[in-house]
């Protein structure tokens, strides 16, 4: 007898009775009446699937008629259960096909693909009262902002002409588009995970997360909350400190998808940088009494419509005038535009200088301009820290700007 026979034969209905055991262990653990089928049934519906697609080497129409006696019975099925249960769903019954097709899979494909779609199914399945949780949690706006998301990246991205509009060479749509959709894509990251766990889950939470959507936003909240108790210092710069250290992983990130090339010269020192403020914020950790302290920041969603489209004015305007600086003031201008951007935000002034390194800009400016962005926006932190916490609050979250950010900036010129 062929092995391989054997071996699929066996492999369907492992998968089929692991489905199957999924489905009994759902309706036992939900306090249900089986509805269809366990462990055996789905067994015997994977070796159905298998033989029937072994069988059309054979019989060529064995498989499909296979698969409509296979769709009739599930149909017969869920009518019979639907008259004896009051709320019937169908997500067994389409299990039940999905196994059947599982089972032909073993013998149209490598056993790997099968086992693949089998695992996934098993997730799906699996998750159903963990997306009840999260249902609870993400809003009808979220869900929005979700599809604006697609129709961004999906729809108007790949339209947009790559090439510039205007004639003096500084619009090209489609690279600010681009930038729009990954910085807001990592904000909506960090956003839905805020979302999902809940600020309230306490500092780290809120610091590593939050500071994938706005490390300034944190360091204002918790900057504010130290008023409340002045004993709660090292656990809000603890927030703090973990939110900016999302600032060098996302700048990383940022650089390495719009110019990998330029990323290479910054790999180490983020790695450098990031290392050691982690191990400040060790430091912090294990000397603070670690106080649970629910936090309330209130964080917009990125794929806010006119959100987007600001976003995108923002970009135009610093590629434009980064361009123009570069142009007719040389090296200098392009500091100064650096310098300026950084005091707001870090995003705008790192993406348009990855770009136009890879269109003229010399990536040796480009690199000192990046370093002052990140310098500049390191200050403007600390300042906001400063004056609206206290000064043992400022002088934690300091502290660990210096180490964290200040072994990037030697590194980075040590390397440079």
């Amino acid at each position: 007898m062929d092995p391989l026979f054997i071996q699929n034969s066996v492999l369907s209905l492992v998968l089929g009775f692991l489905i199957g055991l999924q489905r009994e262990m759902h309706a036992i653990y939900s306090n249900k009446i089986e509805d269809f089928g366990g462990a055996r049934t789905f067994s015997m519906i994977a070796l159905f699937g298998y033989l029937s697609s072994w069988m059309s080497t054979f019989f060529p129409y064995f498989f499909l008629i296979a698969s409509v006696v296979m769709g009739l019975l599930v149909i017969a099925a869920y009518v019979v259960n639907s008259i004896s249960i009051s709320e019937k769903g169908v997500t067994t019954e389409f299990a039940a096909l999905v196994t059947f097709v599982i089972g032909g899979m073993l013998n149209l494909s490598l056993p790997i693909f099968g086992v693949f779609i089998a695992i996934i199914v098993l997730f799906v399945l699996n998750v159903k009262d963990t997306v009840k949780e999260y249902e609870q949690t993400i809003t009808k706006k979220d869900l929005s902002a979700a599809i604006l998301f697609m129709i961004m990246t999906f729809v108007i991205l790949p339209i947009l002409p790559d090439r510039p509009i205007d004639s003096m060479g500084l619009v090209n749509l489609y690279r600010i588009w681009i930038m729009v959709v990954l910085v807001a894509g990592i904000s909506f990251f960090g956003y839905i995970a805020i979302r999902i766990l809940g600020a309230t889950h306490g500092i780290v939470a809120a610091g590593l997360f939050g500071g994938l959507v706005s490390s300034t936003a944190v360091a204002m909240s918790m900057a504010r909350r130290v008023h409340e108790n002045a004993l709660l210092a090292k656990n809000l710069a603890l927030g703090i400190a973990l939110a900016s250290s999302m600032m060098l992983i996302r700048a990383g990130i940022e650089m390495w998808i719009i110019n990998p090339a330029l990323t290479r010269a910054f790999f180490i020192p983020i790695a450098v940088g990031t290392l050691a403020g982690y191990g400040y914020i060790a430091t912090l950790y294990f000397t603070s009494k670690r106080e649970d302290i629910p936090q309330d920041i209130q964080f917009k969603n990125p794929f806010d419509l006119k959100e987007a489209l600001l976003m995108g004015i923002v970009f135009g305007a610093t590629l434009a005038f980064i361009e123009l600086s570069n142009r007719y003031m040389g090296d200098m201008g392009v500091y100064a535009v650096a310098l300026v951007s950084g005091v707001a935000d870090v995003d705008a002034i790192i993406l348009s200088l990855s770009s136009l390194a890879k269109s003229g800009l010399n990536p040796a400016t480009a690199h000192h301009a990046i370093i002052i962005a990140i310098v500049t926006n390191t200050l403007a932190k600390s300042a906001l820290v400063l004056f609206l916490g206290t000064k043992r609050l400022f002088q934690l979250v300091f502290t660990y700007y210096l180490i964290s950010v200040g072994a990037f900036v030697i590194t980075a010129f040590m390397l440079a």
